[in-house]
């Protein structure tokens, strides 16, 4: 019988910009009756961790911060490179190959992005050539790290980033994190990531802003 093959192992690091100062600001913005934000920013190299009950409004908060969905009123002002991991990947294009969906968007060709794809440890050579449509929860989570890693960012958006990632890749991914120089925002309900964030917690409180934990 042949070995199982060895886990995977996490190895990438993010790469960071070089933009300074304030990177995202909310001011007066609210979205219906599920969110309120009075004031909010987001300086270079901060490192916030956002949590709250479930559908206080932590993941409406990440998507305006991402510029993926507008406020019904107030303003919401960027100037930094963002990377964005939303809670759920879905698949968009469920025909696509693992590889090519990757590689979408990016410079170079398909032997680079193979390379540079394997080199972040979240993938086997076999699985490059999958469609999207028949990866798993978890590797659809791990595909959308990748894409998110394969560009420089001022600032990490990571919605509930533990989901669907086995204990080791999720302490992994804390190890790089903790290296990591830029700012980032964490959505989160792990306890065990809770726990060993370093930065200050916000907490959403029935979807009016952020306050100090």
């Amino acid at each position: 019988m042949p070995c199982p093959p060895d886990p995977l192992r996490f190895t990438a690091r993010p790469s960071a910009g070089a933009t300074e100062g304030t990177l995202v600001e909310l001011d007066g913005v609210r979205v219906g009756e599920r969110l309120t934000v009075d004031s909010l920013r987001i300086g270079a190299g901060e490192r916030l961790l956002v949590h709250g009950a479930n559908g206080a409004g932590e993941s409406i908060l990440m998507r305006l911060l991402a510029g993926v969905a507008a406020p019904d009123t107030g303003t919401v002002r960027r100037r930094a490179s963002i990377g964005y991991l939303a809670q759920e990947i879905p698949a968009d294009r469920p025909s696509e190959r693992l590889l090519a969906a990757f590689g979408r968007g990016l410079p170079g060709d398909g032997e680079e992005h193979r390379a540079l794809l394997l080199s972040y440890g979240l993938f086997r050579e076999r699985d490059l050539h999958v469609p999207v449509g028949a990866l798993s929860a978890g590797q659809r989570r791990r595909l959308g790290l990748a894409r998110l890693l394969a560009r420089p960012a001022d600032l990490l958006l990571l919605d509930e980033p533990a989901n669907h990632l086995v204990l080791g890749l999720v302490e992994q991914l804390e190890e790089a994190l903790e290296e990591w120089t830029g700012a980032l925002v964490v959505v989160s309900h792990d306890r065990r990531l809770r726990s060993r964030f370093t930065g200050r917690h916000y907490e959403i409180r029935a979807g009016r802003t952020p306050v100090l934990a």
